[in-house]
């Protein structure tokens, strides 16, 4: 039997292999080096571009772009006039980004928990969690794979309560034939390297109602009333008014080049990353010790990830340990996530404990990632499940 590189062996890989990674082009370079010569950095022509482009890759009638992925989320729950006193109830399992974007507001989020299956909010449990202090709901589709979208659309109708949807892995995802992002009141995306488009840090924001499109477009601009863009030259009118409390989440015109760049192959992307899954399908069906990620036949994966579940009772160590492991053998599994419940500041705020949402915290023991991104190929999935394989069976019980 091998012995781990954590033990002494040697690593299955020379060349580390990260989770995720981003991919710029000649062609992207091109398009940011355009804007570097040109008179606008930012403010200027490309943002609105990319938001059109955007819109019609969506299938959203408005997009709004912005400075991140929680900066979208911010500006979602805002738009939908979520405040003080109000409860917003959302996953546990996510980044602390989503339910950071409800507190923002002076909102409580209300956790529930989440289909060990497919790893999203569960509608059922949704709905018991509604108070009369509930303005909305807020999910987001784990991984890439879309959430169960017609109960929770027909609970957010019945009740009328406001629908945010967290994209941030979902960017061509769809549930039964529509796009993630086009359910709800505000689809909230992310740009950053490790997502299907980078564009160094960024979001947007997709909108079904001008006027709460109108709404992010002051907010995300200082409240100022008129762009940069429409007060220049000669014969337009220098002065402004700002009509609403803002803020700078602005997104460049310089990350937009980028992103309208990486646009063009995000269907090339997303089709190389179910082609990597279908091979971590193949070579992992029948591993003793572990489980792969279970899709419904009506959705269409992003694969913004690739998660599997530990059988800790297989074996002598516990998932972090796995992971260590694997990293040694130069391959970056990670985790995603720690239950947000149970992180230091949320834990001590919120009021919640571990124990709250039982399901969420037996996936987070035993979960982990494994490394998908679109330069990776057949040669780099078989290095992983060499290591995997190494790994879990010298540590088997």
């Amino acid at each position: 039997m091998d012995k781990p590189a954590i033990e002494g062996g040697k690593p299955v890989r020379s060349e580390y292999l990260p989770y995720g990674r981003h991919y710029v082009t000649d062609e992207d370079i091109s398009e940011v080096v355009k804007v570097l010569k040109s008179d606008w950095l930012t403010t200027g022509p490309e943002v609105p571009a990319f938001e059109s482009e955007i819109s019609e890759y969506v299938g959203s009638p408005y997009v709004r772009a912005v400075s991140s992925g929680t900066a979208a989320l911010i500006c979602g729950v805002g738009a939908c006039g979520v405040g003080k006193g109000d409860e917003v109830i959302t996953t546990p399992l996510s980044f602390a980004g989503t339910t950071n974007a409800v507190i923002f507001w002076g909102a409580k989020p209300v956790f529930v928990d989440i289909n060990p299956n497919t790893l999203n909010i569960d509608p059922e449990r949704l709905y018991n969690a509604i108070t009369p202090k509930t303005k909305g709901v807020l999910i987001l589709h784990y991984g890439g794979h879309p959430a169960e979208m017609d109960e929770i659309t027909e609970i957010c109708k019945v009740k009328d309560f406001c629908l945010i949807e967290d994209c941030a892995h979902a960017l061509g995802a769809t549930y039964k034939g529509k796009m993630a992002g086009t359910f709800g009141d505000a689809g909230c995306f992310s740009t950053h390297p490790v997502k299907h488009i980078a564009t160094g840090e960024g979001g947007f924001v997709t909108l079904k109602d001008e006027s709460k499109a109108e709404w992010v477009e002051l907010f995300r601009n200082q409240g100022i009333d008129t762009s940069t863009l429409k007060r220049h030259g000669s014969q337009n009118i220098h002065r402004y008014q700002i009509t609403e409390l803002g803020y700078n989440f602005r997104m460049s015109d310089i990350q937009a080049a980028l992103g309208r760049s990486q646009l063009k192959r995000h269907n090339d992307n997303l089709k190389k990353r179910r082609e990597l899954a279908g091979l971590y399908d193949d070579r992992l069906s029948g591993m003793e010790g572990i489980s792969t990620p279970t899709r419904e036949p009506y959705v269409e994966d992003a694969y913004h990830l690739y998660p599997i579940m530990l059988d800790l009772s297989m074996i002598r160590v516990d998932r972090d340990y796995i992971i260590r492991a694997l990293r040694a053998e130069g391959i970056g599994a990670t985790l995603h996530y720690p239950a947000i419940h149970t992180l230091e500041w949320h834990r001590k705020n919120l009021g919640y404990k571990e124990g709250d949402f039982p399901t969420c915290e037996e996936v987070c023991r035993r979960i982990l990632t494994l490394p998908i991104y679109q330069q990776m190929d057949e040669e780099d999935i078989n290095d992983v499940i060499t290591a995997l394989n190494k790994v879990l069976r010298f540590y088997r019980r």
